[in-house]
């Protein structure tokens, strides 16, 4: 039989840095089985994710012989004063504490251990966010020592180090999971998306991105020239939209490239591409974000009509053309209707030289 040797304080720090680096509930509970004889030395130890309310077990995790876990479950866990104690007091505790030398060496707790080669036992609550989440158990043989004082401060250390890295380990999945599901739903975006930093450094790129404007190694493709520059307007104009009218000439089409600074993130911004719509309404950049009243509204702008005019010609009041041109002007990134004009003019000249 292998001697208990005390645990260290350099023991406890490797497992304090093991918790730390854990990532997943897989990293966690591997950390743990790799590291928990740094903390408290034991014949045997394990991770037992329970259900908080029952006390029943949902996973572990062990270095015992899986004999023994067996005999545990059929009829130890049922009569386990240790246990019993970490469910009702949320507080670790072993067994020559918890009950007489007698009471204990009756319980099926004790004849699953005996049977596995154990015999004493030590159990602490992880709890998470304030919630039992699982326990951690360590067990000795008779001719062990039984474990001390010093060995239930250092598992409720362990309790409390296993508990974060539990909780951190959950919001990571958490998000990952999210993140999983918000890029399966943009991959189904007709649009082609493209979410960079300021500088222009890819953070995600769609499946329509991907196919539809794929990146050489080395040579900035079509939309990632626009993106530089309007990253560059972000910086150094405080610009919260761009938009830029490009010639696709793979697709022998015309695209409006429309970045937007992303309101919640002063180092992220969202650019997404549209085909321009066929025949007239080609001349106008982001037409293909516009309604059709509002793509009409600026079609006569760019004749040189007056909001009296356009209420006339398209049979609404003059208020109506004024909140038709507000949502024009933030839709295309202009300011006004001269703006606006010559932008239509550029592009229909720009689109003549290229087809």
């Amino acid at each position: 039989m292998d001697p208990i040797q005390p645990a260290t304080q350099e023991g406890r720090h490797r497992f304090a840095a093991a918790m730390q680096t854990a990532l997943t509930i897989e990293d966690v509970e591997q950390a743990f089985i790799a590291a928990a004889g740094e903390v408290i030395p034991a014949g045997g130890f394990g991770l037992y994710t329970i259900e908080p309310e029952s006390g029943q077990m949902l996973r572990v995790k062990a270095q015992v012989e899986i004999d023994f876990l067996d005999d545990y479950e059929s009829y130890g866990r049922r009569d386990d004063p240790v246990l019993e104690f970490v469910l009702r007091q949320r507080s670790a505790i072993d067994s020559t504490r918890v009950a007489p030398k007698t009471q204990w060496e009756r319980s099926g707790a004790c004849t699953a251990l005996r049977v596995g080669g154990y015999y004493h036992s030590l159990e602490a609550p992880v709890l998470v966010s304030g919630v039992l989440h699982s326990t951690i158990n360590f067990a000795r043989a008779v001719g062990q020592p039984a474990f001390s004082e010093a060995d239930l401060v250092s598992a409720r250390m362990a309790g409390e180090q296993l508990g974060l890295a539990t909780e951190r380990a959950l919001r990571y999945e958490a998000t990952d999971q999210r993140t999983t599901v918000l890029e399966d739903v943009l991959d189904r975006m007709p649009q082609a998306l493209v979410v960079t930093d300021l500088d222009g450094q890819v953070i995600f790129r769609n499946r329509t991105a991907r196919k539809s404007f794929p990146v050489a190694a080395g040579s900035p493709g079509l939309i990632d020239e626009r993106i530089v520059e309007a990253m560059g307007e972000f910086r150094a104009l405080g610009k919260r939209v761009c938009t830029r009218a490009a010639f696709d000439r793979h697709a022998n089409k015309q695209i409006i490239v429309k970045s937007i600074r992303l309101p919640d993130r002063d180092d992220a911004a969202m650019t997404l591409v549209f085909p321009n719509a066929d025949g007239s309404a080609i001349n106008l950049p982001a037409w293909d974000v516009l309604s059709r009243r509002e793509q009409e509204i600026a079609e006569l702008v760019s004749q040189g009509l007056t909001n009296k005019q356009i209420a006339q010609r398209a049979f609404i009041s003059e208020n109506t053309v004024k909140q038709h041109l507000k949502r024009v002007f933030s839709k295309t990134d202009v300011r006004n209707r001269a703006e606006l004009m010559q932008r239509i003019w550029t592009a229909s000249r720009d689109h003549g030289d290229t087809g």
